[in-house]
């Protein structure tokens, strides 16, 4: 009688054993290649966005874009928001959402759109603050204009000056009474990083514009810091408009 030559249960399992150890192994590092995608996709994102800034400025003698909403000094206006003003560069608004952003501000259709974007500019750079033009900043390339925000953010911009008490925005006099709140709501001071940006978008970082245009990946504590000597001190790291 000629033997059959199917395999064995104990041979089953064996393949069956390997195959699954071979996936635990592998779909770990699938992950992380998808997701270094997106992070490069979101980085040609910020890139386009830099470029579409610097062209911005040139054609609006050194100044820089506006935002929807100019915190107590100005009404939230549409029209103005840097997420408008830029399209005339881009002409994509495709561009203005990172492939890891799935928040649900993306499925909400009573978010205004010129909210409906993944990031966000330094407010310390908008119209109303003393940093608007590139010819106010030092050293426009070590200085972040636009960040990741985080899936709960609602804007179109940041506040790093309510990361930390600022005494040059006292000149601002709805400042002091604003900053306690706007603080709780946009910093956790445990971990000592903000809330309103997505620190850990992109394998345990985020990508940033610098005020030259350039785009690249950070982490947190890379940018986060503060030089009390400095004239003046520097209290919010590379969001910080005042380096030298």
């Amino acid at each position: 009688m000629r033997r059959s030559q199917g395999f064995t249960l104990i041979e089953l399992l064996v393949v069956i054993a390997i195959i699954a150890i071979l996936a635990a192994i592998l779909f770990p590092v699938f992950a992380q290649a998808r997701e270094k995608a997106r992070q490069t996709s979101c980085l040609s994102n910020q890139k386009q966005l830099g470029l579409a800034f610097m062209m911005y400025a040139q054609d609006y003698d050194e100044s820089l874009p506006l935002v929807s909403q100019a915190d107590f000094t100005t009404a939230a206006t549409a029209d103005i928001s840097w997420t408008r003003s830029l399209q005339t560069y881009i002409k994509n608004k495709q561009v203005l959402r990172c492939p890891s952003d799935s928040s649900a501000r993306w499925g909400n259709s009573t978010t205004p759109d010129y909210y409906i974007t993944s990031y966000g500019f330094n407010a310390w750079l908008k119209a109303d603050n003393p940093f608007s033009t590139y010819a106010s900043i030092a050293s426009p390339s070590k200085v972040i204009v636009l960040s990741e925000s985080a899936d709960a953010s609602t804007r179109d911009h940041f506040a790093p000056y309510f990361w930390i008490y600022d005494a040059q925005m006292n000149a601002q006099p709805w400042y002091a009474g604003a900053y306690p709140g706007l603080h709780a709501g946009s910093f956790d001071d445990a971990k000592n990083e903000a809330k309103n940006i997505a620190v850990r978008r992109h394998s345990e970082g985020f990508n940033n514009v610098y005020g030259d245009g350039h785009a690249k990946w950070n982490r947190w504590r890379q940018l986060w810091w503060q030089d009390a000597s400095a004239n003046p001190p520097i209290l919010q790291g590379s969001f910080d408009p005042r380096q030298q």
